[in-house]
C-alpha cells in the first residue's frame, strides 16, 4: 500500500470530513505516528524500510482527537427542543475503542527464534 493509499483509507477509517473534522494535516500526523515494522523487520527509521502502518491505531488515536474537538459540546433544550450534543463525544470516544480492539503489535526480539533452537 502506498502512503497516498494509507492517507485514504485513514481518512475513510476516521470519517475525517465528518463533524468533527479532522485536517489534513492532522491525517498526515496520524499516519506519521502509525509507522510500523516491515515483514523484514525493519523500523521506520531504516532507508530500507518498506511503509508500512498499523492503520488501526491511526484510526483510535483520530476517533480520540476527534472527541477531545467534541468535549466541550453540551446537551441543551431550547424552543421545546433537546439538542444532546455530548451523543457526539460518546460516539468518537466508542469508534476509538472499537479500533483500538484491533491494534496489532510487532517487537523485534533479540535472540534465535523457538523453532530455530
Amino acid at each position: 500500500m502506498t502512503e497516498a493509499e494509507a492517507l485514504v483509507r485513514l481518512s475513510r477509517m476516521t470519517a475525517s470530513s465528518n463533524d468533527p473534522e479532522l485536517t489534513a494535516e492532522e491525517l498526515d500526523d496520524l499516519l506519521s505516528m502509525c509507522k510500523v515494522m516491515d515483514a523484514d523487520g525493519r523500523a521506520p527509521d531504516d532507508e530500507d524500510w518498506e511503509p508500512t502502518w498499523d492503520l488501526n491505531r491511526g484510526a483510535a488515536e483520530g476517533w480520540r482527537w476527534k472527541a477531545a474537538k467534541a468535549a466541550s459540546r453540551f446537551d441543551f433544550t431550547a424552543d421545546g427542543a433537546s439538542f444532546d450534543r455530548s451523543q457526539i463525544t460518546e460516539h468518537c470516544e466508542r469508534m476509538a475503542r472499537q479500533y483500538s480492539r484491533r491494534i496489532t503489535s510487532n517487537v523485534e526480539l533479540p535472540g534465535p527464534l523457538a523453532t530455530e533452537a
